[in-house]
């Protein structure tokens, strides 16, 4: 049973994609169980009821990527660095305000792109 060593800044970037992964999965469900935090006007329902289903799958689907980065799943890196490449675009569009996931996503861009990280996932 060969396994793969695991550098350190795999297990930080774990560590980050989970904590990361975990507060808007947490947010939506308790939202969900709140219920009717947004009455009142048409949209605001329809938002109170799709806002908090796309956190939780998106919290689940960071779940998902970081047990394959945890694995060293190639996929799983592809998937990432898309998502988190992604993640620094809509940061960008949503200046100042988005400046805070401009840097998480590019701390996570950077361990993705360290040279350790991609031979783990065969990159």
């Amino acid at each position: 049973m060969s396994e793969k060593k695991r550098p350190t800044v795999v297990k930080i970037l774990v560590l980050i994609v989970v904590i990361g992964s975990i507060i808007p999965t947490l947010a939506g469900v308790m939202t969900l169980a709140g219920g009717g935090a947004y009455e009142g006007y048409i949209m605001q329902e329809l938002l109170s009821q799709i806002l908090p289903a796309y956190y939780v799958l998106a919290g689940v689907i960071g779940l998902v990527l970081a047990w394959g980065l945890w694995i060293g799943n190639g996929r799983a890196w592809i998937v990432a660095v898309i998502l988190y490449v992604v993640g620094v675009i809509m940061g960008l569009v949503t200046l100042p305000t988005g400046i805070v996931g401009i840097v998480m996503d590019g701390v996570v861009l950077y361990l993705l792109m360290r040279s350790d990280t991609r031979r783990f996932c065969g990159k």
